[in-house]
This record gives C-alpha cells, sequence and structure tokens, in this order.
C-alpha cells in the first residue's frame, strides 16, 4: 500500500489509498491474481491502482500491458491511464459492477438477444477492430510461431518441454493433439487485438448498460473466437449459451460450422489454462503458494482433454 501512496502522480496532495479488498462487495469489484490493486481517492477523484512487476515466465510485461491499456481506452472499451510507472498504473476508476459468472449464465439462457451479451459483443467487436499495439506485436514476434491458441500458450509450452515436465502425462503427443484441435478450428484469420483474460470480473456493466474492459496484462495479438472461448471456459457455459454468446458477437445466428469450430477452440482455451497452473508449478513466480499452484495445474480441464 505504501507503494500506491507514493506514486509521483499526487504531487503531494492528500490521497486516501484503500486495498480492494476492502472494497470489493461494496464496490463490486473483483479480485486479481498477480497484481496487488487499490482504489485511491484524491481530491474527489476516485481512481485504481494496479501494482505489479514483471513475470517473465508469464509473458506478462507491463510496459505491454500500458500500451494495451491505452489502446483500449482509444477504442472506448477501457478505462483512461492517468498515471503509469514501470511498476505501477493508475486508471480512472469505472463506477459500475463486476460481472459474475452468473450473470453470463443468466445472459447466456435469455438467449443471443440478450441486452447483456450485447452489449458485450459490441465491446468485444471494437476491441478486435482496434489496432494492435506495437508493443504486443513485438511479443507475438519474440514468441515466433503462434497458432489458434496465441502466444502465451506457445510460451508456456515450451517451457513445460524446456523443463521436461513430468508430474501430469501432459507432454505426450499433445502437440499432435494441438494440431488436430487447430485443424478442426480452421484457417488462422488475421491476428486481431484480443484481451486473453476474459474472466467475468474482468467485465465491468457501467450505469449506461456499457461493459468495459478491465486488466490487460494478457492481451496480444490472437484470434477472436479465443478470447470468447477463454470467456466461455472461465464461466462453465453450457452449449446453449455459447450459441447465444457466439450469436451476440457476431451479430448474426451462430451456424453449426461456427459452433463446430469453437468447440476446437474451447478445448484450447482450457489447455492454455492448464499450462497456465503448469508454469505456475514451475517457475514458483505467481501470487500462488506452490499447494495452490499444484491445485490449479490438477483441475479438471486442460488434463482431461490431452488425456482423451
Amino acid at each position: 500500500m505504501e507503494r500506491a501512496r507514493a506514486l509521483s502522480c499526487w504531487n503531494g496532495k492528500e490521497v486516501v489509498v484503500r486495498p480492494v479488498g476492502e472494497v470489493r462487495e461494496e464496490l463490486h469489484l473483483g479480485e486479481g491474481r498477480t497484481n496487488q490493486n487499490f482504489i485511491a481517492d484524491c481530491e474527489g477523484a476516485r481512481c485504481f491502482v494496479r501494482v505489479g512487476s514483471d513475470l517473465p515466465f508469464f509473458g506478462v510485461n507491463r510496459a505491454r500491458e500500458q500500451a494495451a491499456s491505452r489502446a483500449a481506452h482509444a477504442v472506448g472499451v477501457g478505462p483512461a491511464v492517468r498515471h503509469a510507472e514501470p511498476d505501477a498504473m493508475v486508471v480512472d476508476f469505472v463506477d459500475g459492477k463486476a460481472l459474475t459468472e452468473e450473470d453470463l449464465h443468466r445472459a447466456g439462457a435469455e438467449g443471443p438477444r440478450s441486452v447483456l451479451l450485447a452489449a458485450l459483443g459490441k465491446t468485444l467487436r471494437a476491441l478486435h477492430d482496434a489496432p494492435v499495439p506495437p508493443e504486443l506485436e513485438a511479443f507475438r514476434e519474440e514468441v515466433g510461431s503462434v497458432g489458434w491458441g496465441g502466444p502465451h500458450l506457445e510460451k508456456w509450452l515450451r517451457y513445460a518441454e524446456d523443463q521436461k515436465y513430468s508430474r501430469l502425462p501432459l507432454l505426450a503427443n499433445l502437440r499432435d493433439f494441438i494440431k488436430q484441435l487447430e485443424h478442426a478450428a480452421g484457417p488462422l484469420g488475421p491476428n486481431k487485438f484480443c484481451h486473453f483474460d476474459l474472466l467475468a470480473d474482468n467485465l465491468v456493466l457501467k450505469k449506461d448498460g456499457g461493459i468495459m474492459l478491465v486488466d490487460f496484462e494478457y492481451s496480444a495479438p490472437g484470434q477472436p473466437f479465443m478470447d470468447l472461448a477463454v470467456l466461455a471456459m472461465g464461466c462453465s457455459l453450457t452449449a446453449e449459451e455459447e450459441r447465444s454468446l457466439l450469436s451476440a458477437y457476431l451479430d448474426r445466428e451462430a451456424s453449426e460450422e461456427d459452433l463446430r469450430r469453437f468447440k476446437a477452440v474451447r478445448v484450447l482455451a482450457a489447455l492454455r489454462e492448464t499450462f497456465w497452473g503448469v508454469t505456475a508449478e514451475l517457475s514458483r513466480s505467481s501470487a500462488l503458494s506452490d499447494a495452490e499452484a499444484l491445485s490449479y495445474a490438477d483441475a479438471p480441464g486442460g488434463l482431461e482433454l490431452a488425456e482423451g
């Protein structure tokens, strides 16, 4: 908390800084896994402060996160960045409510004409239509060949291979399995500006009914369906709820071909989540304890799919 109080942007003004955990329920906020998050009130203005260092094993770079945040704000889908330092960023506080998985289930059950899904589709289309920040392109080029899973899956998978990871039977024939999934997903389209961490609580429903995106630390060039698959997987959406989500995003009824392709991409999203856990287990550099990292990697999803 002292780091948040010491930021140069306050210029000696009186500032009240509170950890997000103290006001999460009051302000309807989500939680973070890799940052220390604070609410700061300074002379009548409320800001959100993120404090965190680079996480090289995870491909998290704060300069990239800041560039992605600014680019998202430029197209109206993210809060304005008011101040940035190498390990900290101050953004406007979004006056609204972080969504929950239950919100997404209810919206999905209502069908593609759900007001919430329509707003979400509009926001995601705007993000994906925005220019990819050059800092993010540089990360993709650094990783090299990237398929449907995006640069982070490739980075985490290579790390597990380099470390000869064997606690879980994940790596045997996995590259062939991924090729099968990517064939089922179909040809790659142009890389778009993707969020890649669309957990429900990274979606903020504003009072005017619009949806704002927050937490861009995993943003990268990628395929829009992967963004949707991360959201569907994280919220455990049913097949019908997925159909509603896809239809709202596409602004038309999702075809059977769309759904078939999306099913393969969702498996890739599950593998990506599993290898986040493997990276946490091997690197011991996340906010998770060793036991939590093991549990995360062991969670149903990617392991079951890889074995299947």
